[in-house]
């Protein structure tokens, strides 16, 4: 989604390249790369990896001048390890810069600000504080959000998740810098058609669907939002986060807790673990927690809770292919 917000926010000035869907590995970041011509001012390229050294040899490709991490979290671990591998893994989009390359810095993330005392050169930084500031995020009703950044002013987005403001954020501090004047149109257009949390009318269901991938921290911000939800029952649909070597226990742990926690009713898994979660989401007061292997299953689940009010939330990792439960669930509302 960041990728997507800063090209936009670029495009109202400049004539942008941008990676296209996920392509930000060994394929996809030369194939991005090839993108780029004689016309273009400005590429937003996303690099992304598994393992240490995967992002350094890629900045040799992309010889980025500007920099940015979203976040560090859990993710990948099968690879990386440790969750601080992972952020010396990303801290090599940093090193990569040249002296006075700009780094952006989320001066909420404790991992990011470290990592940023490796630069020397300019940054900007923004979060709760710094050069771009959120004040406010509130729901306005329609699936929408108002945002008060500073030095911006107010945004009026299609907004769902309350911590993708921080990719708005990041989308305005990128534009700030680069002369950019209009940020609410772009940003508007542009979480229009992302595939990141899109809220869907199946019949009686609102239903999210964030099928676009999954891990630990996106896992937790998506049930919090569901958790936000009031009327009706809340039911999680989740299906393994992948990639998460010995830790992945423990983490699909933390989420069937969390499910509960936030007020999650009802939550049907999927993957290898599955029963741990369901187990979690049970103890922590979930009041149905269920393994349903098959996509159609979980979609008849489903529409036995047909009660007004009720939300489905819809994630998992893109190896789960949780969209085939949305499609199912279709089937029985044409």
């Amino acid at each position: 989604m960041s990728k997507d917000l800063a090209a936009a926010v670029l495009s109202t000035r400049y004539v942008v390249v941008k990676t296209p869907g996920n392509l930000n590995n060994a394929i996809g970041c030369p194939l991005s790369l090839l993108c780029i011509d004689d016309n273009t001012d400005v590429a937003v390229i996303e690099l992304g990896a598994n393992h240490v050294g995967e992002i350094a040899a890629l900045c040799k490709l992309a010889r980025p001048t500007e920099s940015a991490i979203t976040m560090v979290a859990p993710a990948h671990l099968e690879g990386f390890g440790t969750v601080e591998q992972v952020a010396e893994a990303k801290a090599e989009i940093v090193d990569a810069l040249p002296g006075d390359g700009v780094f952006y810095v989320n001066a909420d993330d404790p991992r990011c600000v470290r990592i940023a005392e490796r630069h020397a050169g300019p940054q900007v930084s923004y979060g709760k504080q710094g050069d771009v500031v959120l004040e406010c995020c509130e729901p306005v009703g329609g699936g929408e959000m108002r945002l008060t950044v500073q030095p911006v002013g107010d945004l009026r987005l299609p907004l769902v998740c309350r911590a993708h403001a921080t990719n708005v954020l990041l989308a305005a501090a990128i534009g700030l810098n680069h002369g950019v004047e209009e940020f609410e149109s772009p940003l508007r257009d542009a979480l229009a058609v992302s595939p990141r949390f899109r809220v869907l009318r199946i019949g009686p269901f609102e239903v999210i669907d964030d099928t676009y991938n999954a891990n630990p921290a996106s896992t937790a911000a998506a049930l919090q939002t569901l958790g936000e939800r009031s009327g009706g029952p809340r039911i999680a649909v989740l299906g393994e986060m992948l990639e998460l070597g010995d830790a992945a226990k423990v983490l699909h742990e933390q989420v069937g807790m969390l499910a509960g926690g936030v007020g999650v009713t009802h939550l049907f898994a999927r993957g290898p673990h599955a029963a741990v979660m369901s187990a979690a989401a049970r103890a922590a007061g979930v009041q149905q927690a269920e393994c349903i292997e098959d996509h159609g299953e979980i979609a008849e689940a489903i529409r036995a809770l047909e009660r007004p009010g009720a939300v489905v939330l819809v994630k998992g990792s893109r190896g789960m292919a949780m969209e085939h439960v949305i499609e199912a669930l279709r089937r029985y509302y044409p």
